[in-house]
């Protein structure tokens, strides 16, 4: 078995003004962040990681160092995690894509899979690029323990891909800053673990160590 930690980066400093569509725009981490991915270590530090990814964004760069830090690891880079790129919607909220562009909203919450945000990634391309490199990773990784810190968008989309879900439901599956998604991969197929939202802290003992 191949266990995999999906984990989110956490805060960024513009959810303490407005949230909006992050993607590709290099947002640091605010201090809530911070110490929401120090918590994050703390419940990591009762696995052994042997290796840690982080796409190439500072938010899961910094989330990812931390972690590291504490399983005395160096992260590696990946662009092949990177957010999705959102295009023009990069930088506003919800209502604000809503006004401008009402039809392409609708199309991509239909089915982002085909429908991308103008000028942006569709979700198909994001999935084919991310679970390249995953299928990779886990090949050259069998039988340990793998930390991949990445963001909300291409976390979804790499969890559907590995269940063999229909990417227009994505948007059905929660993945607030700093959760933990762990996943064991195993010869005959796999299974979700856990779901982590340290909103509420969940203790380690609940979930059985792969060694």
């Amino acid at each position: 078995m191949t266990r995999l930690f999906l984990i989110r980066h956490g805060n960024t400093v513009d959810e303490e003004t407005k949230k909006v569509y992050k993607g590709r725009t290099d947002i640091p981490l605010s201090r809530t962040g911070i110490l929401r991915i120090h918590g994050a270590a703390a419940f990591l530090s009762a696995f052994t990681l042997d290796r840690i990814y982080t796409s190439t964004l500072s938010r899961s760069i910094d989330s990812g160092r931390i972690i590291a830090d504490s399983q005395g690891l160096d992260i590696e880079v990946a662009s092949a995690f990177d957010e999705v790129d959102f295009g023009v919607w990069e930088g506003l909220s919800f209502e604000e894509i809503r006004e401008r562009y009402p039809e392409e909203q609708r199309q991509w919450f239909k089915d982002p899979a085909i429908y991308p945000p103008p000028q942006g990634e569709s979700f198909r391309n994001a999935r084919k690029r991310s679970m390249g490199r995953l299928k990779k990773i886990i090949a050259e990784h069998s039988g340990q323990q793998i930390g991949i810190v990445a963001h909300a968008g291409i976390l979804r989309i790499m969890i559907f891909a590995l269940l063999d879900m229909r990417l227009h439901k994505l948007f059905r599956m929660d993945q607030g800053y700093g959760c933990i998604n762990i996943i064991d991969v195993h010869k005959d197929g796999v299974v979700v673990a856990d779901l982590l939202n340290f909103t509420y802290y969940k203790v380690a003992q609940d979930l059985p160590a792969n060694r």
